[in-house]
């Protein structure tokens, strides 16, 4: 009798997650139509384009885990790079673009919705299985100082060469490495995109801006790392050569971590740039009466 094998059932565990999220978020976007969304803007969660990226971000989700790229990233350095460059930058942007928790929340069952609302808004007393000390825990670890802790921590972590060899001979921490990446991806994007719910308030886009800029780097200075290492730090199935160059899957791999990777998080920052710019240009100008006066135009330290 012939038993699945550990990294199918990790597969099909994969595929049931991403068709069960995707299946709570189009039933929660379906109840958002009842009420008033603006049905034109991204940020709204009951708008085409909310429903078209956040779908997008799961099929690349499933293509990241399902297809043979689940598959090759256990077999080349090269293909788990581009794995962990869609988990913890791609995917997430786009999962997270589209202010997703709303739709979420309203997919859910009444019960868990009200569990839900409860242990996210302060306004709301605690539920039974949500109590204020869970509430203030969440708090602290989804605050922004200590989400990029943990994302720049969390992606140095999986590289250490003997951690990053026992996701070679174990799937099941494989299946702990891409989850956490994932985690703290998704917390990262929900800063950066300031999308709902904001339990920290709003952030000043100069500190977005520079939080998307800090992102860019961790595997990016990996992929520098290794390209001046001749020696391979990790020992993977199986490699490939370039015909005419000196360039294998180990080298391909760091060539693409420090060429390719962070230009989601690079996208991002040029983007909340240009947005405060424009908030910036848009703000009304003082009156000629506020400032045009004889004590206004005076220097600092000059008496009239």
């Amino acid at each position: 009798m012939t038993f699945w094998s550990e990294a199918t059932l990790m597969r099909l565990l994969a595929a049931f997650v991403v068709f069960l999220a995707g299946l709570v978020y189009v039933r929660g976007w379906r109840r958002l139509q009842r009420f008033r969304f603006d049905q034109t803007g991204l940020r709204s969660p009951a708008s085409t384009r909310s429903l078209v990226f956040f779908l997008a971000g799961l099929a690349l989700l499933a293509g990241a885990l399902i297809s043979p790229l689940g598959y090759l990233s256990t077999q080349y350095f090269s293909a788990r790079i581009v794995q962990h460059m869609l988990i913890v930058a791609s995917i997430p942007s786009l999962l997270m673009l589209p202010n997703p928790v709303p739709a979420l929340i309203h997919g859910l069952p009444a019960r868990w919705r009200q569990a839900s609302l409860a242990a996210i808004q302060p306004s709301l007393p605690p539920v039974a299985g949500n109590p204020g000390t869970i509430r203030r825990f969440v708090h602290w670890a989804t605050a922004p100082g200590v989400t990029l802790l943990a994302f720049l921590s969390i992606c140095w972590f999986w590289y250490d060469p003997a951690i990053h060899q026992a996701t070679l001979e174990y799937t099941w921490v494989h299946a702990i490495e891409l989850t956490s990446l994932f985690a703290v991806g998704l917390l990262n994007w929900w800063h950066i995109t300031g999308a709902w719910p904001q339990l920290h308030g709003h952030m000043h886009p100069v500190v977005r801006i520079l939080y998307a800029f800090v992102s860019i780097w961790p595997v990016k200075l990996i992929g520098l790392i290794l390209l001046f290492i001749t020696e391979p730090f990790y020992q993977y199935p199986a490699t490939f050569q370039f015909s005419g160059l000196d360039i294998n899957d180990y080298t391909f791999g760091a060539m693409i971590a420090w060429i390719v990777s962070g230009l989601a998080y690079a996208v991002a920052v040029v983007v909340l740039f240009r947005e405060w710019l424009g908030e910036e240009e848009t703000k009304p100008t003082l009156p000629e009466s506020a400032w045009a006066t004889d004590e206004a135009m005076i220097a600092p330290g000059i008496k009239r």
